[in-house]
């Protein structure tokens, strides 16, 4: 097994004690001190160990937390100040273990020995680690409460994104009453419930098997056949999910459960992007703005984006005021097409592909643009030259 050891400061801090213990091991410590160098590195290396130490350019847990998303192929150990709150924070962004600036040379090698055991383990199981897809994007919808079209939306932005050409995957996250598939007309033959008792209790961790596939391209994570048995669903198997489903898809939608939850909380940490449903009504600007105080908590509050859906000339509320309330500019606007909505719920049909002129489904479409701009195609030169000489 060839693990690569790596250390990164943004301080040009050395780690001599760290660098002592793997020499005696005869490992070699590489350290970077260039975030760019370090991210480049990881790219190219499938099995590595990581010590984060960054405080002065960089917050060290939300280095953390970007890294352990983009590459959880890395095994991450997290160097800190020594008290209970950064364990608790540095086991909430995804680090494998931690260091503190006092730590022994005995603490040190114990954490050394418990990387490459995990990382042996995980190699022999893994022969052929397949790395993240590049610039795979994890887009939570939620609300502050049931009813605000949040599980239309994921699916109508699902199968958008899918007309562009995006491999797209939705998690249904609501593992007692999710209804995604049923939005969609499927019957799951497997769901997340299957995959945890057959894949993940087992240490195999593939997915693709379990998800069911909509004819739009878009694919599903069901929720459980049965609600009782969301019970055994935890936060560690939503984020092994992610892990696998970023490894094959551009974009990976997650409908988060309503009610505030371990759960609901891991969907929100493990976006890129948090999509804020809320309507022009009072009581949902009020619980939206409440949700958004918790955003801000929780440290999330710059990847919400505010969608207003169910908007109609008859709102009491104008935009501008809303903005004002929620202190939050509004990102989109979805239009109140009720009727509409109804019909393809009851159809099993998205809108974007049903009606794809409607007023919402060109909401939807100006949505996903502005999520994920079209990449523009490079002129070429050469043909363009030869029209230009005929």
């Amino acid at each position: 097994m060839t693990l690569h050891w790596y250390f990164y400061s943004d301080t040009n801090a050395r780690a001599d004690e760290i660098e002592t213990i793997l020499t005696d091991k005869n490992q070699t410590l590489t350290s970077f001190y260039r975030l760019e160098d370090l991210l480049k590195q990881l790219e190219s290396t499938p099995n590595a160990v990581l010590f984060l130490k960054a405080h002065a350019t960089y917050n060290v847990y939300e280095l953390c937390q970007e890294i352990s998303f983009k590459y959880p192929h890395i095994y991450l150990i997290v160097i800190s100040p020594e008290n209970l709150e950064n364990t608790k924070k540095a086991m909430q962004v995804g680090a494998s273990d931690m260091l503190t600036f006092s730590s022994t040379d005995d603490e040190i090698t114990e954490v050394v020995f418990q990387a490459q055991a995990y990382m042996k383990q995980r190699i022999s199981r893994e022969p052929s680690l397949q790395l993240m897809k590049e610039n795979s994007r994890v887009i939570a919808v939620c609300s502050s409460k049931g009813g605000t079209g949040k599980t239309l939306l994921t699916v109508n932005l699902a199968a958008e994104l899918a007309r562009d050409g995006k491999e797209v995957a939705i998690v249904d996250a609501n593992f007692q009453f999710g209804d995604v598939a049923m939005y969609v007309d499927i019957k799951p033959k497997n769901s997340i419930y299957e995959w945890v008792k057959e894949g993940v209790e087992r240490g195999e961790y593939g997915i693709e098997s379990y998800l069911s596939h909509h004819k739009s391209g878009v694919s599903i994570l069901a929720t459980p056949p049965r609600p009782e048995f969301f019970e055994i669903m935890t936060e560690d198997h939503l984020e092994i999910a992610m892990t696998e489903l970023r490894k094959s898809y551009d974009v990976i939608l997650i409908d988060a459960p309503t009610y505030i939850s371990e759960i609901h909380l891991k969907s929100l940490a493990l976006a890129d992007e948090i999509l804020l449903l809320t309507t022009s009504e009072l009581p949902d600007l009020r619980n939206s703005k409440l949700y958004l105080d918790m955003m801000e908590t929780l440290h999330f509050d710059e990847k919400v984006k505010v969608v207003l859906n169910r908007d109609s000339k008859y709102r009491t509320v104008e935009e501008k005021r809303m903005e004002v309330i929620l202190q939050k500019p509004i990102f989109a606007v979805l239009p109140d097409q009720k009727q509409l909505a109804v019909t393809s719920i009851n159809e099993g049909m998205p809108l974007v592909i049903k009606s794809a002129r409607s007023p919402f489904a060109k909401g939807v479409q100006t949505l996903a643009t502005k999520l994920m701009p079209p990449v523009e195609q490079p002129v070429k030169k050469l043909k363009r030259l030869a029209l230009l000489s005929r």
